[in-house]
Order: C-alpha cells, then structure tokens, then sequence
C-alpha cells in the first residue's frame, strides 16, 4: 500500500500530517479518525509573525529585523491589523516614552512583546552632563555641611525648559498619587537628603495636636523637639516632615511650616490624618528634602519652585543620569486577551509599571520593574475623588468613580464598598519577574466578583519584591489582593516598613511564599493582613516562611483584624516572626494546624474585642451589618459557600469562637497563648525547649531528621514541601 502525506494543519511548532491514499484498509481508516479527531479538538495556531523595534529605528519603516521601527506605539498599531500571532520583538537600548503604551484588542490571536539583550522601556529623559553643575550660590553653599561643600552638585532644570513636579502629601487614608519628580543615576534612584538618616526621633510635648476640634477651627498642629539639629535648618519652604505622629500603623508625610528655634517647636503645614499624640515608642518623627542634612552620597533635595534639583553623586563617575517624567502608566493594557509582555526591564517613571483591566490571560513574564513612583503592575481599576484631602477624625473617607490608569483612593472605595468590581478581568498576573525600588507598592492584585462570588484565577507567582515603600509608608503591601479566587504563590518578599501581603475579599490562597524583613517601622500591624468584614472567607494560608519580624511593637505574622473570619492557616513556619505571630481580633472559623512556631515573645492572641471597644462593628447599622447586607450572606451563593455564616447573627458575634489550633509544634516559645486561652480550642499541639529533631535549628527549611521527635508528640504531622518554598529568582540582582 503506498501513501503520500500533506500538511493538514500546525501546532505550535509541530505539524500534523493527513495520508492522501488509494486502496486503504481499516486499520488505516481508524488512524485518519483519530488524526482527525486530534486536529479538531486542539485549537488552530498561525503563524508567528514578528516586528521589530528599536530605539535607533525609523516608524516609516517595515518593522523587519534589519529595518525595525522606532516605536513600540508604531508596533502595536501595525499588530493590530494583522490576525495572525504576533511578536513584536524590543531591540536591546533604552526605548523612551512620553505617553503611556496603550494596548487594545486588535485583530492579532495573541501578541507577546518581547525584550532583547535586556531592552530597557521607561517613562524618563535623559539628562544631560552639560547640566550638572557645582553649585555657587553661596546661600546654599553656607547652608551644606562643611564636609560636603564642593561635592554637592545642581542642576537647573528650569533653564533648560524642563518642569519639574513637586512634592505632596503622602500617607495612610490619602490617596495613592503619582510620584514627583526624581533623579536616576546608573539605575539607581537617588533618596531625598533625610534626618536623622536611618531611625527617626520622638515626638515631644503636643502643643496643638490637630484634633477634630482644631481641624473645623484651623488650628495646625505644633510639637516640641528636643535635639540640636533642626536648629541649624533654615526653612525654605521645602522642607517635609514624615512619620508615625498618632498611631503606629498609619504614617503620614507634611510640609513644615516654621521652625521656632527660640521655643524648640516644629509648625506643620497641614494636618496629618489623624492627630499628633506622644508618650508611645512608636510616635516619631522625621525630616525630609532638607539642603543642610545632603550628608550621604545619593541623597537630593528638590527646589521644584526654582526648578532647581540638588544632589550628593552616588558614584564620582556618572554615566547615565535620567529624570522621571510619565506620570502615567508605562504600559496600559485594556480590553485584551491572550497579551504577554515579557523579558523587559520596566523603569523609570513617577506612575506603574505595567496597568491592566477588563482583560484575559494577559501575563508579565521574566520582568525587572524598578524605579517607579507607584506600583509595579497594577490588575484593575482605581478611584479618584477631585482635591481629596483625608484630614477627617477617621481617614477611611470613602473613594470616588472608577478610574482607569490609576489607584488613587481606592483603599477608601474598597472600605466604603466592600464589593466593589475593580474590572480587573481573569487569568491575569506576573510570574518570574522582580519588584524593586517602587514607591507605593509592589503589585495591585484585584479581580473577580464579590456579589456573585466569580473567581478571578489571577495571581503573583515565584517574584522577588522588595523595597516598595519608597515614597508611601504603610497599607501599601508588596501585594495588594481584593476580589475573588487570587493567588500569590512561591515570592520572596523583604524589607519593607510596612506589609508584606495586605487582602480583602473571598478565596484567595496565600503559599510558599518567603517573608522577611517587613513591618519594620510599624505598630499593630500584620506581614499577611486582612480585617473588618466576617463575609471576606475562604482563604488559605499555607506553607510559607515568616521570618525575622520584629518584636519592638506589636508586631505580627498572620492577622485577622477586627473581627475577621474563616481562613485556614496551614504548614507555616513562624521562625522569630514578631511579638505575636498570630493574632485573631475578635473573629471567628479560623483553623490553624500543622504550623511550626520558633522562638518568639508568644505565638497565638486571641481577643474579645467586639465585646467592649469594638462593639459598634456588630450593633444594627453597624459596618459589619452594612456589610453582609450588601452581599445577602444569607443567600446563594454565600449561603452555600459558607454556610456558617447564614447564623453569623444568630450566634453572638460579638464572641470569638470555632477557633481551631490542632497539630502545630511550638519551639521555643515564651507564651502559647497571649490571653485567655478559652477563645481558642487546642488539641495536639507540642510545646518544647528542646530541639524537635530539626537538622539544624538555625534553619529550619533544612526541615527535620526521619526519627524526629515531632513525629512521635503530635499525631499525623507532615513534612512541608520545604524546598518550593520562596522564589527561584537570584535574589542577588536586587541586593547589589
């Protein structure tokens, strides 16, 4: 029998070949079925097709290899009229741009933008070396410490035309704004000039706190000092105070209105979110963008009403210095499906990185975003509310219209409408990639419907994120979640002030992430955070590695604030991870078990704190009855999902109960429980002192012995899955 063979149809990089036959038997019958069948039930791949873009390109060109465009814009305008797979390949160089890269669903099936030979995109200028000057005026020159006179330099950014963007508010409760203008040199972004450098100094006597009281009468606030050093300043009108001024969880960033030398007091500009208090630890204060305080190399003070910026150089020999400019997202991606953006370094800009809504399986792979004023990806919608100002008794004012590009107050839409659909789509994320050095977080992680409970399936996944408060102190995570069904999985996740992972919502899974390092500034805070609304169930925690929180405040791993419900915590290892590791606010249906605590103060709080001050959260009207109002808990499909939470009313909610804690081992522990154990229920569980069998104490991911003696004091405990723990990343690229 003699066959010829033609191509039916390709997949991927393979094809499938269909006989063309005279005389065939059965058995050939059933292979051309099956071939059939195959080619019919996967789906039909075109062909790639590929465009080119360089920095040294020409848009009139055809966007071949040998004669790219020029612009990425250019690149995605031509994709979009073609309906084949499409690749639009980033030669390696600085790709500039001053607008925001907006991707719209175009004809393409897919389309992957794809750097070569580490391709930079940024949203910045360059600056020139003609501009960078000594300085002269002698004004500045008498106020610089003596040390640093004939290093500082200046650039006159006003002379050349250029604008720049001045410094605002920040801080818990405001709205997340773009960043003003900054200075990069040699990747690396320079740090506005601070006192005291690395801690910050105790407020003194409260004058005028700036309570309600004194907000509706005008009265700002005023504190004392006690140190020498502001003294020697002399108020330009640039200089920023910033800190922790009432409670520890919430800092705030304000303009200094005068610095009384005669009495030692410090007269901010404005309010501050909530009031200044002292007599706490944690009430501090700091000073920022101040010329006489320039003492570190790398330190800058911008003069934005002269246009004028000064700066210690970080390195003797400059070669690229680039300043901030697009206030809008790098790259915008809106009404896609099926887009990658992948292998690029994302930089340099005062907005995100990369924004994303209403799409589908749109994906950030191998990525370095760094630099940049807010996120690094941001997966849904913000609000905006025109000249918000959060000065109210309580900073939770609630957000504006959706807004796409942007976050602005969203932490204030979300509180006053817990429900809210950000558009985020489904299947979206960022894998392989890392976060660094960006000034209000890390990534926005919305998506999913709270009202009808639809998942978003979107997700981080094996990232390293790192330093991302630069500019916005606190509420602002390495991971933001809100929404239904996301996940973050396999991150490293280190120095921060603040927190690690912050989540609202239903179903999201927390895993094998490594946590270290966070909550370093911060009072009644949590690395992993969520609070305030019983509905928000479902969520797993599971196999990560707290480590290093400090224990100088209250200082916790996993937290379930103010009445929060129904998570299931499971194969964690808490190894000196702050005052209370866990602590439960006054909720209800948490299930703790297979856990490995290591030498902290004490492990697990449990409180009844909806009993006394926080009784209003349950009485009728209350923000938990709003709340469960809105999505009908009583109903399908929370009925159904959580069906506990139908008799949420029925059962004193006000009581902490179903509180599990079974098949954890605490190691060196101080206290097993921080009050009243009764909250809790606890059943084998072992204490020691000795070692449990770890292979080495001061690591416990090296995990245990096979004889271990865990295995025989608690009943079906399990080894966790120590080695995919933490990202596969080379953390070392973020540590230089």
């Amino acid at each position: 029998m003699v066959l010829s063979w033609k191509l039916f149809t390709t997949f991927g990089n393979s094809s499938i070949l269909y006989p063309t036959y005279i005389n065939y038997t059965k058995k050939m019958k059933l292979i051309l079925s099956i071939l059939m069948v195959m080619a019919m039930s996967l789906p039909l791949y075109s062909q790639v097709q590929t465009i080119y873009v360089s920095p040294k390109g020409d848009d009139r060109s055809v966007g071949d290899e040998k004669h790219p465009l020029k612009s990425i814009n250019s690149a995605i305008s031509k994709a979009s009229q073609l309906p084949d797979s499409i690749r639009i390949v980033l030669k390696s160089g600085e790709h500039r741009t001053l607008n925001s890269i907006v991707v719209r669903q175009g004809a393409w099936s897919s389309l992957e933008i794809v750097g070569e030979d580490g391709a930079k995109v940024s949203g910045d200028i360059v600056v020139k070396s003609s501009m960078i000057k000594s300085v002269k005026d002698k004004d500045i020159v008498r106020r610089l410490q003596p040390d640093v006179r004939g290093k500082v330099r200046v650039i006159d950014f006003a002379k050349a035309g250029i604008n720049l963007h001045d410094i605002h508010s920040v801080g818990f409760g405001r709205p997340s704004d773009i960043a003003w203008s900054e200075l990069v040199v040699d990747d690396k972004q320079l740090k506005m000039s601070r006192w005291p450098n690395d801690e910050m100094a105790l407020i003194g006597k409260v004058l005028v706190s700036g309570d309600k009281k004194d907000k509706i009468e005008g009265r700002l606030p005023v504190f004392k000092f006690s140190e020498k050093q502001p003294l020697t300043w002399e108020n330009d009108g640039n200089m920023w105070i910033a800190g922790y001024f009432g409670h520890g969880y919430a800092d705030d960033m304000i303009k200094i209105k005068e610095i009384n030398h005669a009495d030692t007091t410090m007269h901010p500009n404005d309010f501050t979110i909530y009031q200044f208090f002292t007599g706490a630890d944690f009430r501090r204060w700091y000073a920022l963008n101040v010329i006489e305080e320039i003492d570190l190399e790398g330190e800058y003070v911008l003069d934005a009403k002269n246009g004028k910026l000064y700066f210690y150089p970080p390195v003797k020999r400059m070669d690229k210095i680039r300043l901030t400019t697009l206030d809008e997202p790098i790259f915008s991606i809106e009404g896609c499906r099926n887009v990658t953006i992948k292998s690029l370094i994302i930089e340099n800009s005062r907005g995100i990185g990369v924004y994303m809504e209403r799409s589908e399986n749109v994906v950030v792979d191998d990525c370095i975003l760094r630099n940049l004023g807010s996120v690094g990806v941001s997966i849904g919608k913000g609000t905006y509310t025109p000249n918000k100002r959060a000065v109210n008794p309580h900073s939770m004012e609630s957000g504006g219209e959706l807004r796409s590009r942007m976050l602005g107050d969203i932490m204030g839409s979300l509180y006053e409408n817990a429900s809210l659909n950000r558009l985020a789509g489904s299947r979206c994320g960022v894998r392989n990639s890392y976060i660094y050095n960006t000034g209000s977080g890390g990534v926005s992680l919305g998506g999913g419907d709270r009202k009808t409970l639809t998942r978003a399936d979107n997700f981080v996944e094996n990232c390293i994120i790192t330093n991302y408060n630069r500019i916005e102190k606190s509420y602002r995570p390495g991971v933001w979640i809100d929404g239904v069904g996301c996940r973050v999985s396999k991150c490293d996740i280190f120095d921060a002030p603040s927190m690690a992972i912050l989540f609202h919502g239903n179903d999201h899974v927390i895993e094998y992430c490594n946590i270290s390092n966070v909550c370093k500034d911060v009072d009644d805070q949590g690395a992993v955070y969520y609070g305030r609304d019983p509905s928000e169930r479902g969520h797993k925690i599971r196999y990560n590695y707290f480590k290093d929180l400090s224990p100088r405040h209250r200082v916790t791993a996993t937290y379930h604030d103010d009445g929060a419900c129904g998570s299931e915590v499971y194969g964690n290892i808490y190894y000196r991870a702050g005052s209370l590791p866990v602590l439960i606010g006054g909720g209800m249906d948490h299930n703790y078990y297979g856990n490995i605590f290591i030498e902290s103060p004490a492990a697990i709080h449990v409180d009844n704190r909806l009993t006394h001050w926080g009784r209003g959260m349950v009485a009728p009207n209350g923000i938990f009855d709003v709340r469960l109002r809105d999505i009908k808990h009583d109903k399908a499909p929370y009925s159904e999902a959580y069906p506990e939470l139908v008799n949420y009313w029925n059962e004193s909610p006000a009581d902490p109960k179903r509180n599990t804690f079974h098949g954890n081992l605490f190691f060196k522990i101080g206290t097993l429980v921080h009050g009243q154990e009764s909250f809790g229920e606890f059943w084998n569980n072992w204490e020691t002192d000795e070692n449990p069998g770890f292979v080495d104490v001061n690591d416990p991911l090296k995990g245990f012995t096979h004889d271990a003696a865990v295995f025989k004091h608690i009943e079906g405990f399990k080894e966790i899955d120590y080695e995919n723990i933490g990202s596969t990343l080379d953390k070392a690229k973020v540590l230089k």
